[in-house]
């Protein structure tokens, strides 16, 4: 959602996460990202842009996936009191895998492997998405919105053209990228002046996977918080389900927490296996830590737009 934020023109994110690295070499990912807003429209609308660079490895032959992505994105409200607002976004960038033959190991040396079969693969990724806010006199709102990625479905072999005896698509044999749809919502509902719910929900559904993830965080501000809005504590609990084909279940449950100081946010997530997987995972899934700084210069520039978002 680039470019919504609250009392700010620019926001940093950096984020990394580990899995599964209690019984084998799991997965390590890293990201940053930069969004601003950019400029005015008209006095109802206004273009965000940003980029995010990413990174991630997996597995005893270092299989890593690498992103830089371009993002813009425009909000446009729809009242004078910038109650409903709907934002547009497009991202495009360049997707990088890399692999390390040298580390496999085998009963046999595949020469024709290790001495001809690309090991670096570069291709392009583009993908879009809408979300719609409303915000009520309460300072309470709610969000839905929807993304689709990979629209153009990047080849992702290593091999080019592969030999199909079984008449297999392209992404049953894993030669190029299933496109991704997303579909998410949340919001904000007060039970006082000092605490709030914040559930949320996400639905992924690639290929022959889905995936929903449903849960909230509950909010606490104390009142000498109130005016000068600079401490907020979250804590908050997911469930992650899966359906794969006409197989139900849930696999993992995500805890988190969160702290809000002045213009920075601090999160702590970790995530805990309930499938199979935890016979080998001792339940233990893995940590992520993000970290977001929100930067403002000019206050009174912004009090004139009216385009106002939530603080998410």
């Amino acid at each position: 959602m680039t470019g919504m934020f609250q009392d700010a023109e620019v926001r940093l994110i950096a984020n990394s996460r580990m899995q599964w690295e209690t019984f084998t070499k799991g997965y390590k990912t890293a990201a940053v990202s930069a969004d601003m807003k950019l400029f005015e429209l008209n006095n109802a609308a206004i273009m965000s842009g940003g980029i995010q660079l990413a990174a991630d490895r997996a597995g005893d032959l270092n299989f890593s996936t690498n992103t830089v992505d371009f993002n813009l994105s425009v909000q446009q409200a729809f009242d004078a009191s910038g109650r409903n607002i709907f934002s547009v976004g497009f991202k495009g960038g360049l997707l990088n895998h890399r692999i390390d033959y040298s580390k496999m190991e085998g009963y046999a040396t595949e020469t024709e492997l290790l001495e001809s079969a690309p090991s670096n693969l570069n291709t392009w990724d583009l993908g879009a998405g809408v979300t719609y806010f409303h915000k009520s006199k309460h300072k309470e709102y709610f969000y839905v919105g929807a993304s689709l990625f990979h629209i153009n479905e990047p080849e992702i072999s290593f091999f080019g053209t592969m030999v199909n005896p079984e008449f297999l698509s392209d992404g049953e044999l894993g030669k190029i990228l299933y496109r991704k749809w997303v579909v998410h919502g949340g919001g904000k509902f007060k039970f006082n002046n000092n605490i709030s719910a914040l559930p949320s929900f996400i639905f992924l559904d690639q290929g022959p996977h889905k995936e929903i993830k449903v849960g909230s965080f509950i909010k606490y501000r104390g009142s000498s918080s109130m005016k000068k809005n600079d401490f907020a504590l979250y804590i908050g609990g997911w469930i992650r389900s899966y359906i794969e084909k006409d197989i139900f279940g849930t696999d993992a449950i995500d805890v988190s927490l969160r702290i809000d100081q002045n213009k920075t946010i601090y999160t702590f997530s970790f995530d805990f296996n309930t499938s199979k997987l935890r016979r080998a995972s001792n339940g233990l899934g893995g940590p992520e830590l993000s970290v977001i700084k929100l930067i403002e210069w000019n206050k009174l520039r912004r009090k004139q737009w009216k385009v106002k978002c939530p603080a998410l």
